[in-house]
């Protein structure tokens, strides 16, 4: 294992620590990878410094995961249906009779997860404080009026959480971080927030942006401008590892986690929702969540895209591995976490610089790597 690298490599995985070398400048912006197989650690690796500063990355550093926060959220979903809590055939004003309105009556709560609601963003303008009042949230979100054809994906970049969260406080009276938290984070032991506590968010790996960097939805040529909508809370200068936007509950974009939790949390999954003699979830509820929901070219950005409940699927722009039951999510800027259930396989990238996804190659590259040594092993 190169010198720039620390952590945990088992024999015969060699190749992934030297592939991660490759992509992670010693002295540079931190990242980790970790890979778990059947349940067995077998990478966990980290590089490069935690802040600007210079403060190294340690083994507990966490960082955020942006987009990431999806497949979290759409595990703690799972858990409540799996109890019968949630119905994903139920419509949303069913349980938020409000929502009703502006030609949503029929959205059900599968649409929801599905990313076809039919308001992939908000007209209205969000501020910090705005973030950080539920209430006001889910009043706007009621209010809202169908922007693309409801029934069509279309990316809910941070939408997505908001409806997530006011439908299971409704049904089960808890925020759906506190479900992460109860029923998923806590039973199998991971280092994993939506809302970092104050300890937490002191040792977060500071983000920074590389040259250049824009979200790869709005890079593409013929811009739609109701994609400001759709992701004006993450286009505002925002320093999203800052301890005030971390202590926050945006369930769509702010979960802080390591790479090892992530990895963890994905080979639970590929192993049917059991780790450690833990089982979160029944094998034939982890089918249903990554069954194909939806999937079709998004109107606002012409990118396809493929969502089971709540998981991206194999097929997408978003790097996953050659596999083709891949499923999990990935996040701005690079993080990159996901299940290949064929191989027992979890996996998960953290990183703290951004970089636009045209020249991002950090995530394909590892998976390729990992896709190699699994399929030899």
């Amino acid at each position: 294992m190169a010198r720039a690298v620390k952590g945990s490599v088992q024999p015969g995985y060699e190749a992934i620590a030297d592939a991660f070398a490759r992509i992670t400048p010693e002295e540079g912006p931190g990242a980790a990878f970790a890979a778990v197989v059947d349940g067995r650690t077998v990478v966990d690796v980290y590089a490069g410094r935690r802040t600007t500063g210079g403060d190294p990355w340690r083994p507990d550093t966490p960082t955020v995961i942006f987009s990431g926060t999806k497949g979290v959220v759409a595990v703690a979903v799972l858990v409540l249906v799996e109890r019968g809590v949630i119905d994903l055939a139920a419509t949303v004003a069913s349980v938020w009779p409000a929502f009703a309105v502006g030609g949503k009556e029929a959205v059900t709560i599968g649409d929801v997860l599905a990313h076809t609601s039919g308001i992939p963003g908000l007209r209205t303008p969000l501020t910090l404080s705005t973030l950080g009042d539920p209430s006001t949230l889910f009043g706007l979100l009621a209010a809202e009026v169908p922007f693309v054809p409801f029934t069509t994906p279309s990316y809910h970049a941070v939408t997505f959480g908001w409806l997530v969260d006011a439908i299971v406080r409704r049904v089960d009276g808890r925020s759906i971080a506190r479900v992460v938290a109860d029923d998923v984070a806590g039973p199998l032991g991971l280092d994993l927030w939506i809302g970092a506590p104050p300890d937490v968010a002191a040792r977060v790996g500071r983000l920074v942006r590389a040259p250049g960097y824009t979200l790869s939805a709005l890079s593409s040529d013929g811009y739609d401008r109701r994609l400001d909508w759709v992701y004006g809370a993450l286009t505002a200068e925002l320093d999203w590892s800052s301890e005030e936007l971390l202590s926050l509950e945006v369930p769509a974009a702010n979960g802080v986690a390591t790479a090892l939790a992530m990895a963890r949390l994905y080979g639970c999954l590929a192993r049917g929702g059991e780790l450690d003699g833990t089982r979160v979830l029944r094998p034939e509820t982890v089918a249903l969540g990554r069954a194909e929901r939806s999937r079709g070219l998004d109107p606002l950005t012409n990118r396809p895209l493929r969502f089971g409940v709540g998981f991206e699927l194999d097929g997408t722009p978003s790097p996953l591995g050659d596999v083709p039951d891949a499923f999990g999510h990935t996040g701005a800027g690079g993080s990159t976490h996901g299940a290949w259930p064929s191989r027992r396989t979890g996996f998960s990238l953290v990183v703290t610089e951004m970089r636009s996804s045209s020249v991002d190659e950090r995530g394909a590259t590892l998976l390729e790597a990992l896709r190699k040594v699994v399929d030899r092993a």
